[in-house]
């Protein structure tokens, strides 16, 4: 792969994270000891009988487990947090830190375009103008490439395919016009990742945050991977050379990410991933462009770099209505990691989305039926822990 690094590192970093508008930083005053309960114990502040209704609710939902993390102090832990569940597209997230490393080590940049990391797809090829979009778009998931990608289905799929006609017509999008909730842009990040690191998702990710940051459950050969072969693939006619990889996580581990990143990247004294990454991720506002206010209806929030940023004007969860901004991975029916700076607090949240990608696990799920906690009821559950939170009479505000 063709390499173009870029000599100002931190001056981009800088660049980006100058526009954010909000404090993405919590406090973390006591780190998780090589299991969970070492940090456990009194959780100063918090309202007991609140925490109880709290945990109520997620009693009746279809919820798998959940952690609440205050400071870096375990708070609650509720169902079986050590079991490793498909996240679906909390993988995003868990991927972000990932390019920010690379980006330090001076392997990647935001500016360089597909055409220099040698990307491209088949039936069809991508157009020379495609190859133009730069990491940075695809970060933003607005690269303006339609092209079929892998573990795509539903709506989205139906409006990248609509997208895609659209642009047959000469009537489409350039790079960093348009926002769309695109796999094809996510999938090639892992591509853009793997061939940077030299290294399969997995094992990257285990040496440079799960070993870090102390994960009791994550193992490389948790990422799994579809191709355009797999058969749940060719049953949705998806075609793409750009694997689709998935993370199976544990709920305790992935509340380690979260406390990660409301350190801004520090684990302890150490610096794991660099602050100045942590804050550009966050900014959810593209600076070439700025923003479009027809096409940032995302659904999502504001979009950082595959975080969904939910602060007043731009809510992921339009109920929540939280003072200061929050940000969130989420995955399909359910699947949450949730960072609030201004509450220092983290909620991780997992349902019982088990068996990984196989067309068994799959089909199984999809005959079946699969547990789901709707967007209505991870917010009744999530102002139900904030309710016991120490500074709860100061949570919200008016919009």
């Amino acid at each position: 792969m063709k390499l173009v690094v870029l000599a100002a590192v931190t001056a981009v970093f800088s660049s980006a994270a100058a526009a954010a508008p909000w404090n993405a930083c919590g406090d973390v005053d006591t780190w998780p000891g090589r299991q969970w309960s070492d940090a456990d114990g009194a959780a100063p502040g918090w309202d007991v009988e609140a925490l109880t209704d709290a945990k109520s609710q997620f009693e009746i939902l279809q919820s798998a487990s959940v952690i609440v993390v205050h400071k870096g102090r375990l708070v609650a832990e509720w169902g079986d947090s050590a079991e490793r569940f498909t996240v679906q597209s909390v993988r995003k997230g868990l991927l972000s830190s990932l390019v920010g490393i690379l980006i330090s080590k001076e392997k990647l940049s935001l500016d360089m375009t597909l055409a220099d990391l040698g990307i491209d797809d088949s039936d069809p090829p991508l157009t020379e103008v495609e190859k133009q979009a730069t990491l940075r778009d695809l970060l933003h998931s607005r690269s303006g490439i339609f092209h079929s990608a892998l573990y795509e289905v539903g709506g989205w799929k139906r409006m990248r395919m609509e997208l895609a006609e659209k642009k047959k017509q000469n009537d489409g999008y350039g790079a960093g016009d348009y926002w769309i909730y695109n796999n094809w842009d996510f999938n090639a990040l892992g591509t853009i990742v793997e061939e940077a690191a030299d290294r399969s998702i997995g094992e990257f990710f285990e040496t440079e945050i799960a070993r870090p940051t102390g994960m009791q459950d994550f193992r490389p050969q948790d990422v799994e991977y579809t191709t355009k072969d797999h058969p749940a693939e060719q049953r949705f006619e998806n075609v793409s050379d750009h694997r689709a990889y998935m993370f199976n996580m544990s709920t305790r581990d992935l509340a380690r990410y979260g406390v990660l990143y409301l350190g801004c990247g520090k684990w302890k004294s150490r610096e794991i991933v660099s602050k100045d990454w942590v804050l550009a991720s966050l900014d959810g506002v593209d600076t070439r462009i700025g923003r479009r206010p027809d096409e940032q209806v995302t659904g999502f929030g504001d979009y950082g770099f595959l975080w969904q940023i939910d602060r007043p004007g731009s809510r992921r969860y339009p109920e929540l209505k939280t003072r200061e901004p929050a940000y969130f991975a989420t995955g399909n029916r359910g699947h949450m990691l949730a960072v609030f700076p201004y509450l220092d607090l983290v909620i991780a949240h997992q349902v019982g989305t088990r068996g990984g990608v196989s067309m068994e696990a799959q089909k199984k799920r999809a005959i079946e039926g699969s547990p789901e906690v709707r967007d209505d009821e991870m917010t009744s559950l999530m102002k139900a822990v904030i309710a016991a939170h120490p500074d709860a009479a100061t949570a919200y505000g008016a919009e």
